[in-house]
């Protein structure tokens, strides 16, 4: 025990640090401001710990740190061994998914902790879940896949209350935030693909599947909302694009699976057989890790829009304000929102406008550029 809350210091300090050097990025600022449930949590550590990298995401931390916890509790009802649970939290927490819902401030690392404490209550005080499910019916729209799970869990069990509580529950939603499936038919099976291979990395999701696959004949909860979310992700992206973060966090739950089906096909075995195995979880676990650490180089390394978003616009904010540069407009009214964070007014005073090709900031007034510079030199300063 003392080993797994060592590397989970450790880890946590290192993301700590990581977070106290990403920028707000485009769709995290346009999260800020909009009146998101997800914005008035924010809005109160902001209050008292001002406009910064850290105080942006901290309650994401707080949660995953959290919801690493409810997952060891959850592990204990599916695993026997103690070292199984410390080896099924570990690699829940090291799931590339995971780390990037605990640094961005969107909505995902909130839907993973509702969920994995509707299912910690599930496991250990099963009233005091249907009071929870009851009021996720007004929180999100995702948590349509969850009653649909349940729908099917409750089919499953030939429990009668359950599924007339489970469709009740899945129409109240349904009328609530009133959303449809439609349009044409496009199919965007590819891209939803790739986003799961991303956010287990791809050859520990092809080992995912099959330890769902391995699992159908004795599923239980978890199984279903992780199998069920999944399946309708892939079905329903055959006819349109769709928002993962409104399915991922209800797939990734189910790593557990991934720990029970391999030490089962391990076990049984003979110590002479089991070579393939070690060697099997040997490449696994290093692919996930190098998956990770290429997560965390990726700005640096591959210097992508998707990743370069997170960068420069704190010290473009210092800049401004060390030249008395205090209300500005911008061409990219995106980047202009990165600005307005961290405390940058709208004005028309000054405009910046941001050459994403050759990281160039141009800051002009009077239609008169005052200062140019390129965000690549200035970052190194």
């Amino acid at each position: 025990m003392k080993k797994l809350i060592s590397f989970f210091i450790l880890f946590y300090l290192f993301l700590f640090a990581y977070a106290y050097y990403m920028d707000i990025g485009f769709l995290e600022a346009e999260y800020f401001y909009h009146n998101y449930p997800i914005t008035y949590i924010e809005n109160i550590f902001l209050y008292f710990l001002g406009h910064n990298n850290l105080s942006l995401r901290l309650p994401s931390l707080i949660l995953s740190i959290v919801s690493i916890f409810l997952y060891y509790q959850i592990s204990k009802k599916y695993l026997k061994k103690t070292q199984d649970i410390y080896l099924a939290t570990i690699i829940f927490a090291l799931m590339p998914g995971f780390i990037i819902a605990s640094l961005l401030f969107n909505k995902s690392i909130y839907i993973i902790f509702l969920v994995l404490f509707f299912i910690y209550l599930f496991l250990y005080k099963r009233f005091l879940s249907y009071i929870l499910l009851l009021s996720y019916t007004i929180v999100d729209y995702s948590f349509f896949t969850l009653y649909l799970s349940l729908i099917f869990y409750s089919i499953y069990k030939k429990d009668t209350k359950f599924l007339i509580f489970s469709i009740i529950l899945f129409m109240i939603n349904a009328n609530y935030f009133d959303y449809t499936i439609g349009g044409k038919p496009k199919g965007h099976f590819l891209d939803v693909l790739l986003i799961y291979f991303s956010i287990f990395s791809p050859f520990v999701f092809i080992y995912f599947i099959y330890s769902l696959i391995k699992s159908i004949k004795k599923p239980t909860l978890l199984w279903f909302i992780s199998s069920v979310t999944l399946l309708f992700s892939i079905l329903l992206s055959f006819r349109q694009r769709i928002k993962i973060d409104d399915f991922a966090p209800f797939v990734i739950i189910a790593v557990v699976f991934m720990i029970m089906v391999f030490f089962k096909d391990y076990r049984i075995r003979l110590k002479t057989f089991r070579t393939f195995y070690k060697k099997l979880f040997v490449f696994l676990f290093s692919s996930l890790i190098v998956f990770d650490i290429l997560l965390f180089l990726s700005p640096y390394v591959f210097n992508q829009k998707m990743f370069t978003q997170f960068r420069y616009s704190q010290k473009i904010y210092t800049f401004c304000i060390k030249h008395n540069i205090d209300e500005v407009k911008c061409k990219n009214t995106h980047f202009c929102k990165k600005l307005y964070f961290y405390g940058l007014h709208k004005g028309n005073k000054y405009l910046i406008s941001f050459d994403e090709l050759r990281k160039k900031v141009s800051i002009s007034h009077n239609h008169k550029v005052l200062y140019n510079f390129y965000v690549s030199k200035l970052n190194k300063k």
